[in-house]
């Protein structure tokens, strides 16, 4: 490691005395942008109401939700549990639709699936959607 140190201070020396110098700048971080990012907040009562039993009374832990692009594409799926009533999701400004079901513990489908039309996110806002799962759309 001696000699290289050695060598390099030597080659600095030559390129010095023939009036050539070289700058070396440390490299610059790559440059990484993402799209502006906006919130769409999910809200839902089950039977008109948020009380937490009703859940563990139809057999539903977990909210699933499933996003698509204005192409249909899947996008994200987030899942929040049934209790908490609320689900908050960050997404590329854009335009999409989702599916929300209620579902149980395997992943089955406890509820009717609610399609959700028509969400715009606009960067640096919160998109909130509220719904509702009566006892005729548990299944």
């Amino acid at each position: 490691m001696h000699l290289f140190k050695l060598v390099i201070s030597a080659c600095a020396l030559a390129a010095a005395s023939l009036g050539c110098s070289v700058a070396v700048s440390p490299l610059e971080p790559p440059l990484v942008t993402t799209a502006p990012a906006g919130t769409l907040t999910v809200r839902w009562l089950v039977a008109g109401t948020t009380d937490p039993g009703l859940c563990a009374r139809y057999g539903a832990t977990t909210l699933e939700l499933v996003v698509y692009d204005a192409g249909g594409g899947e996008v994200a799926t987030a899942n929040a549990a049934c209790e908490s009533f609320s689900l908050t999701l960050a997404l590329p400004e854009g335009s999409y639709s989702a599916d929300a079901t209620l579902v149980d513990p395997g992943a089955r489908a406890r509820s009717v699936t609610k399609p959700i039309q028509a969400i715009d996110i606009v960067a640096g806002t919160d998109l909130a959607i509220d719904l509702d799962f009566p006892p005729s759309s548990i299944l």
